[in-house]
C-alpha cells in the first residue's frame, strides 16, 4: 500500500515538471511567432495587390515618409518641381524615403511603390507616365534607386543612373540630405523635360453661325425700320423705367449674388490640389 502512494506521488511530481516544462516553453515560442505573423515584409518582399504598404493613396507631398530626414522647406520646394511635371502631364513623381534596415530587393522596392500608388495618367497619349525615386538611407551614404513607368520609355537607364549617381555624391560631399533631395530632382526635371514637352490640350475653335441675309428690296427696308423703331423703344423704356427703382426699394447691385459666391466678378480658380497622388493603374516598365 504505501508503495502504491510513493509510486503514484512520484508520477504526479513529474506530471507538475512536466507541465511546467511545456508552459515555460510555449511561453517562450508564442511571441516569436506572433511577432513573425505581425511584421510586414519588407519594401520590395512584398507581393501584389498592395506588396505590403499602407500608405494613403493621397499624400500631402510627392516625398514620403520623409519626415526625420529632410526639412519641410526642401519638401515643398520638390512639390513646385513636380507639381509642374505633372501639370505639364510629364511625369507623375513620387519619392520614398526609407532606412536600409526596412527595405529588402531595392530595385523592386521602388517598382512596387509606384504601382502601388497607381502613378501616371490613367488614359491620353501620356498614359502611364509613372516614376519612382527610392532613396535608402545608410549610416554614411545614401542609395538611389527609381521605377519607371510604361508610359516613358524616352528616359534612358543611363540618363536615370547618372541622376542616381549625382544625389549619392551631393549627399557624400555635403552630408545634407536636402541639398541631396533638390539635387535629384532639379536633374531629374531637366532630363524629363529634355525628353518630354508639355502636352497641352488643344483649343477648341469657335463655331460661327451663319444667320440668313435680309430681305432685299422694300422688304428688306421695311424689316431694317422694324427693328430700329423696336430698339428706340426699348431704350425709352429704359430711361422711363431707372429713376422709379429707387423709389420703390428696388436697387441692383452687380457685385452682388443671390448665392453667396465668394469669387470677385470676372470669375476666379480655387487653390491648387493639397493631396498628391496617382490616378492611374501604376504600370512599371523597368527599375534600377
Amino acid at each position: 500500500m504505501d508503495r502504491n502512494i510513493t509510486r503514484w506521488g512520484i508520477a504526479l511530481n513529474l506530471a507538475g515538471v512536466i507541465a511546467v516544462l511545456v508552459f515555460s516553453l510555449s511561453a517562450q515560442i508564442s511571441p516569436v511567432r506572433a511577432e513573425t505573423a505581425i511584421t510586414a515584409p519588407l519594401c520590395g518582399n512584398g507581393s501584389a495587390p498592395d506588396y505590403g504598404f499602407t500608405y494613403d493613396l493621397q499624400q500631402a507631398h510627392w516625398t514620403v515618409d520623409w519626415q526625420g530626414y529632410v526639412s519641410e522647406q526642401a519638401v515643398s520646394d520638390v512639390d513646385v518641381i513636380l507639381d509642374r511635371l505633372n501639370g505639364d502631364s510629364i511625369a507623375q513623381t513620387m519619392i520614398l524615403i526609407q532606412p536600409q534596415d526596412q527595405v529588402g530587393n531595392r530595385v523592386n522596392c521602388a517598382v512596387h511603390f509606384l504601382r502601388y500608388m497607381r502613378l501616371g495618367l490613367p488614359t491620353g497619349e501620356r498614359k502611364d507616365n509613372g516614376f519612382v525615386f527610392l532613396i535608402v538611407v545608410e549610416p554614411d551614404r545614401i542609395d538611389v534607386h527609381y521605377g519607371v513607368g510604361l508610359g516613358l520609355p524616352a528616359l534612358t537607364a543611363s540618363e536615370l543612373t547618372n541622376l542616381n549617381r549625382a544625389a549619392e555624391e551631393s549627399y557624400k560631399s555635403t552630408q545634407n540630405m536636402d541639398q541631396a533631395l533638390l539635387t535629384l530632382v532639379q536633374e531629374f526635371d531637366t532630363v524629363a523635360r529634355k525628353n518630354y514637352a508639355p502636352l497641352i490640350s488643344p483649343t477648341p475653335t469657335p463655331q460661327t453661325i451663319d444667320l440668313p441675309p435680309l430681305p432685299s428690296g422694300p422688304l428688306g427696308f421695311l424689316t431694317i425700320c422694324c427693328l430700329l423703331c423696336l430698339g428706340v423703344l426699348f431704350l425709352l423704356f429704359l430711361m422711363w423705367l431707372l429713376p422709379k427703382l429707387p423709389r420703390a426699394g428696388i436697387g441692383f447691385n452687380p457685385y452682388s449674388s443671390s448665392r453667396g459666391s465668394s469669387f470677385p466678378l470676372g470669375g476666379g480658380r480655387r487653390g491648387g490640389s493639397s493631396t498628391r497622388g496617382g490616378s492611374g493603374s501604376g504600370r512599371s516598365g523597368r527599375g534600377n
